[in-house]
C-alpha cells in the first residue's frame, strides 16, 4: 500500500495541469456559444470540450476529498490551511475582477453583471458578487469570477467535513449510490450534487484507508474497459444517435474517466514524463483563464460569425492554445517579477 501511496502522490502532482487544461477545453466551448445550427462544429469538438473537458472539476473534487481526509491534521488546522490556500485567493481574485469592472465603469464603459448595470448596485449587491452573480440558478450559482465556484464549494465541503466523515464512515456505498442517483437525475450543471459526489468519492478512499491507485491499478482492465465503453456511448449518443438517457451516459462516462486518467498519469509519471513548471502554474492558470477565453471567444465569433463549421473548429483550438499560453505566461511573469504577489494569489502554491 505504501508504494501505491507514493505513486499516487506523483500522480496527483502530474494531473494538476492536465485537469486545468481540461477545464480550458470546456470553457472555450461553453463560455460563448455559437448561435444557429453548427452540427459539424459540435460533433467535432464534443469529445474534447465535453467528454474530456467536463472531467476537470470532478477530478479536482475527487483529489481534494481524498487529500482532505488523508491529512492527519486536526479539523481546526485543516480549516486554517484552507483559509490561506483557498479563501484568501478566492477573495482576492473576485476582488480584482470587481475592481476591473468598476474602473471600466468609471472611465465611461457601462458594465452589466447578470443583466444589471453596476450603477444600480448597492453594498449588499457588491458583497453578493463574492457568493453569486445575482442568481441562485437552481444551485448552479457562481461568484463574479465564475470558475471559482469550485473553490467556494470546496470550502463549504471542508467546513462540513466532520458531518461528511460520519456519513461516509457508516453509510458507505449506500450514501455514494444515493448521491450518484441524485446527480444522474439532476439536469443542467448540477453543481451541488456534483460537488458532494466527487468530494465524497475521494473522501471514501481516505476514510476507509484504501489507496485509489491500488484499487484502479489492480482492476485496471475493468476500469479501462468501462472507460472505453462509456466514452464511446457518450460520444456516439451526443454526436450521431441521440437517446433519452444521453445525460446519464455522459455522467457515467465522467465517473469512469477519473480512474482512467489516474492510470494514465501513473503510467507517465513512472516513466519520468513530467514537467515541474506546469503543476506549479495550475492554480494561477485556473484563475486567469476565464476572462481571457471570454475576450477571445467573443472576438472570434464576432469577426467570423458567418464562417464555416470547419473554420469555427480551428478557431476553437486557436482559443484553447492561445488561452493556455497566455495563462502560463502570466504565471511566469508573476513568478519572475512579483513572486510575493504570485504566492498570495496562488495561496503559496
Amino acid at each position: 500500500m505504501k508504494i501505491y501511496s507514493q505513486r499516487l502522490s506523483a500522480v496527483i502532482t502530474w494531473l494538476r495541469f492536465p485537469l486545468i487544461f481540461f477545464i480550458i477545453l470546456l470553457h472555450c466551448y461553453s463560455v460563448v456559444r455559437l448561435e444557429g445550427n453548427h452540427s459539424i462544429y459540435f460533433r467535432t469538438v464534443y469529445p474534447f470540450a465535453l467528454w474530456i473537458g467536463e472531467t476537470g472539476v470532478p477530478g479536482f473534487f475527487f483529489i481534494s476529498g481524498y487529500l482532505f481526509f488523508l491529512s492527519k491534521k486536526s479539523y481546526k488546522q485543516k480549516l486554517e490551511t484552507r483559509f490561506h490556500t483557498l479563501f484568501i485567493p478566492y477573495l482576492l481574485w473576485n476582488g480584482l475582477l470587481l475592481a476591473l469592472y468598476i474602473i471600466s465603469y468609471i472611465v465611461g464603459h457601462p458594465q452589466d453583471i447578470n443583466h444589471r448595470n453596476i450603477a444600480d448596485f448597492g453594498i449588499i449587491d457588491y458583497l453578493r458578487l463574492f457568493w453569486d452573480r445575482g442568481s441562485f440558478d437552481n444551485g448552479n450559482f457562481v461568484p463574479l469570477l465564475c470558475p471559482l465556484w469550485y473553490i467556494r464549494n470546496l470550502l463549504i465541503m471542508s467546513i462540513l467535513s466532520p458531518l461528511l466523515y460520519y456519513i461516509i464512515r457508516y453509510a458507505r456505498e449506500l450514501f455514494l449510490f444515493v448521491i450518484t442517483i441524485w446527480w444522474m437525475l439532476t439536469y443542467h450543471n448540477a453543481f451541488i450534487p456534483q460537488t458532494i459526489l466527487f468530494f465524497s468519492l475521494g473522501a471514501y478512499f481516505s476514510i476507509l484507508q484504501v489507496t485509489p491507485l491500488e484499487v484502479f491499478y489492480k482492476r485496471r482492465a475493468i476500469f479501462l474497459l468501462l472507460f472505453v465503453i462509456f466514452g464511446i456511448c457518450d460520444i456516439v449518443t451526443h454526436t450521431l444517435w441521440s437517446t433519452p438517457i444521453n445525460l446519464q451516459l455522459h455522467r457515467l462516462a465522467l465517473i469512469f474517466n477519473i480512474p482512467a486518467f489516474i492510470l494514465l498519469a501513473d503510467y507517465c509519471s513512472q516513466r519520468g514524463l513530467s514537467n515541474k513548471l506546469l503543476p506549479n502554474a495550475a492554480f494561477i492558470v485556473f484563475c486567469v483563464h476565464y476572462p481571457i477565453i471570454v475576450v477571445l471567444r467573443k472576438t472570434c465569433i464576432s469577426l467570423f460569425a458567418n464562417a464555416s463549421d470547419f473554420t469555427h473548429v480551428l478557431l476553437y483550438w486557436v482559443c484553447v492554445i492561445v488561452t493556455t499560453i497566455i495563462s502560463i505566461l502570466i504565471y511566469k511573469v508573476l513568478s519572475k517579477y512579483s513572486p510575493k504577489v504570485k504566492n498570495v494569489l496562488s495561496g503559496n502554491r
